[in-house]
């Protein structure tokens, strides 16, 4: 709370259009976010809270076009835009929030690493892109006009919400060992988070989004009880994805457990509305009614931590890149549930149990990326990483294919190498982790390697051969 002072300051010093009584509100959040780091970071998530407010304010107010005028507004958010790229100016701009972002965005890059903060500089983009889709749906609505797929909403209204936007900043601000390794399976968990909060947020204020033209999942066809239940059940696979990192003590997946939680109990309680208007009735299903105990989302309970599984131990190894010996990887893959081709389809990044085999030394050397399933039929064994970084297809040694096969008793989809002595065997550590065992023909001891899936919000690498 030691930045309150701070930040009404630098509130009232650049005019954004929020109200300072919410002041207390924005510095308690972050400090429930992430208790352990230093004031001056949570000094710094309380100004993008600030600001994400502020632009809500401006874009998704009834009155934006009357207050910025219907030709400005536009204008602003593409200013907005090229801040973020690093394009726009700053204190020079005769926009606050054009400034305020430009301060935002120096704090960011000057104290995280440049992977982490282009995973923000992304979010903050979709949230303007997101805000300038629901302004257009809502112009259509009052003319007259149909409502958007459920599935474009969510979408967007995901990137609206400003919990991706916040969570994606605590990451670049934190100080923790190989996070960016741990970001597919960080970012399907934060993507499950922001539509869930959605759904509660569009449950707590219906009756004003109704009052003030706009859609939400329920004008869509959604009922009540539909939307709660997917609120839920987002929120329970985002505990289900954490759960082995949480486990280890991650503070960024610490940090998006907390952030879920602290929205999901808020839009229980209340509407953070714009300054002036009323709030609405009680939350469908919330605290008091007699749906709560059916439809309440996670809230965890203070429990002692039960001793950690072999599954839960591989995927601490997995987040951390650490090592593991085979017998284990042996034991549990022979525990696991076997895959089908529809589980496979799409980009994997893999990685390894140990350094030191011939096996391990080759994909070192080839910078070995992942895999890419497209179908049965077509399969990039070896995505692989160019100087620059770029990921691309490496096809001199063939493609492959997807082929049922028994394996250690099983029967599951395997990945056979159209040129080589070589089957790639799968087994289901979750729906997004793979463990898996390459049998090479003539090779006594099997290498072990792991598969997560590259969410598909984030870039996919090229497929061209090189």
């Amino acid at each position: 709370m030691q930045s309150m002072p701070r930040l009404e300051i630098w509130l009232k010093e650049l005019g954004l259009p929020v109200d300072t009584a919410l002041i207390p509100l924005m510095c308690l959040q972050t400090a429930f976010f992430t208790p352990w780091l230093p004031p001056e970071t949570c000094y710094q998530m309380s100004r993008l809270t600030v600001w994400l407010m502020a632009v809500d304010n401006v874009l998704d107010a009834p009155d934006a076009a009357d207050s910025a005028g219907p030709d400005r507004t536009p204008t602003r958010v593409r200013a907005w835009h090229r801040v973020l790229a690093g394009r726009g100016s700053d204190g020079g701009s005769d926009d606050p929030m054009a400034r305020a972002l430009a301060e935002i965005a120096r704090g960011l890059h000057r104290d995280g690493p440049p992977e982490l903060t282009a995973v923000w500089r992304k979010s903050m983009h979709q949230t303007l892109i997101g805000m300038q889709c629901e302004r257009e749906t809502a112009r259509t609505a009052a003319a007259g006009g149909g409502v958007p797929q459920l599935t474009d909403y969510l979408r967007h209204g995901a990137w609206t919400i400003g919990v991706e936007q916040q969570v994606t900043a605590l990451w670049a601000l934190m100080d923790e060992p190989g996070l960016p390794r741990r970001l597919p399976v960080l970012l399907g968990a934060l993507r499950e988070a922001a539509t869930a909060i959605r759904l509660l947020n569009d449950l707590r204020g219906h009756q004003r989004e109704q009052s003030e033209g706009k859609t939400d999942a329920l004008a869509i066809g959604l009922t009540e009880q539909e939307v709660y239940q997917r609120a839920e059940a987002g929120l329970e696979n985002c505990r289900r994805a954490l759960a082995p990192l949480t486990a280890a003590g991650y503070g960024s997946a610490v940090a998006l457990e907390r952030v879920a939680l602290w929205h999901a109990r808020m839009y229980h309680r209340f509407d953070p509305v714009r300054p002036g208007r009323p709030a609405t009735s009680s939350l469908p299903g919330g605290p008091g009614s007699a749906a709560h105990d059916r439809h309440t989302p996670f809230v965890p309970q203070p429990r002692e931590a039960p001793a950690m599984s072999i599954e839960q131990e591989v995927l601490d190894v997995i987040a951390s890149g650490g090592q593991c010996d085979n017998a284990k990887l042996a034991e549990l893959f022979d525990r696991l549930e076997p895959v089908d081709t529809d589980l496979l389809l799409g980009t994997w990044q893999g990685g390894g149990f140990e350094h030191t085999s011939e096996n391990a030394a080759l994909l070192t050397k080839m910078r070995w990326y992942g895999k890419r399933f497209v179908d049965a039929d077509h399969v990039e064994p070896l995505l692989c990483r160019d100087e620059d970084g770029t990921v691309f297809s490496y096809e001199e040694m063939g493609l492959a294919t997807l082929r049922e096969v028994i394996y250690r008793g099983k029967q599951s989809t395997a990945m056979v190498y159209d040129q080589l002595p070589i089957i790639d065997h799968f087994r289901r550590l979750t729906d997004n982790v793979l463990l898996c065992v390459m049998d090479k023909k003539e090779t006594p001891t099997d290498f072990f390697f792991h598969l997560t899936r590259v969410p598909a919000s984030l870039p996919q690498p090229s497929g061209d051969g090189r």
